[in-house]
């Protein structure tokens, strides 16, 4: 019996035969490792990370997947699926820093991805599906970069950007049939760029009280409830944040919430039922 997550260790690349080193010690570890390679795919989940992974069959989860366990790894899907049974987490991310996660699907987690007190996460080219929530950034992730990705039919929001979390980049992905796409709760000085929302049930980009210095430039919000939110507490809504050059097409209301203390410029209003509404 497993007791407490597994350590996955390689010194340079986890593929479909095996782990790669040089010389005579590469040969013996090779067969060493040949056998856990070829074990069934679950065997991963729980699974600590702490070389470079890649991919080379499907994997399910009942509970969470991968646990990355070092700075400077990569973690290749390599086209395949990491799937969860709609609980834990699909990669979790922990106070490491240079973390790449790319290349695949992650799907019916109840989040995709965690990042926690880590820093120079990269994630890239990956599709969420079917996940409440595709990734979540907490309190002291700084610096992360989220491009190209797809986030599908996530019930709860596609990103979240919390308290804390801050100078993260969150540009050219997709968003399709999500409750929330991008919810900036707490997030200061981050960046939503040229990203692409369709189909948002409550809003594509909504926007919290405490949420400051964040800009959101030329991305395309369209056919949701809301293009844009300023959610409204009882303190009140967000104040210095930029908008700027994005287009809010056939939405329900364009621009939602009161805007005052925000830059608003160029923004283009296409179709929608209202442009601006409380």
């Amino acid at each position: 019996m497993r007791h407490g997550p597994r350590s996955v260790k390689a010194s340079t690349d986890y593929f479909q035969s095996g782990i790669r080193l040089g010389g005579a010690l590469g040969v013996a570890c090779a067969l060493m490792y040949a056998e856990p390679a070829a074990q069934p795919a679950d065997n991963l989940c729980g699974a600590a990370i702490v070389a470079d992974l890649k991919l080379d069959h499907d994997v399910a989860c009942t509970g969470d997947g991968l646990i990355a366990g070092a700075d400077g790894i990569r973690i290749d899907l390599n086209g395949y699926t990491l799937s969860g049974s709609g609980a834990g987490v699909g990669i979790m991310v922990t106070g490491f820093h240079e973390v790449t996660i790319s290349g695949g699907t992650i799907a019916t987690f109840a989040t995709g991805i965690r990042v926690n007190t880590a820093t120079d996460i990269d994630i890239k080219h990956v599709e969420f599906a079917g996940n409440p929530e595709g990734i979540d950034f907490q309190a002291g992730s700084a610096g992360n970069s989220v491009k190209e990705n797809v986030f599908r039919n996530s019930t709860i929001r596609g990103i979240m950007l919390r308290t804390n979390a801050t100078d993260n980049d969150i540009k050219n992905n997709t968003f399709i049939n999500d409750r929330v796409g991008i919810l900036v709760f707490g997030g200061v000085d981050n960046t939503l760029k040229d990203n692409e929302v369709s189909g948002s049930t409550f809003a594509g980009i909504r926007i919290n009280v405490i949420a400051t210095g964040n800009v959101l430039k030329d991305n395309t919000v369209s056919s949701s409830a809301a293009g844009i939110e300023f959610l409204v507490t009882p303190a009140g809504s967000a104040q210095g944040n930029e908008l700027k050059g994005n287009t809010l097409s056939t939405n329900g209301c364009g621009l939602k919430g009161p805007t005052d203390g925000n830059t608003l410029k160029d923004n283009v209003y296409e179709g929608n039922t209202t442009d601006t509404c409380s």
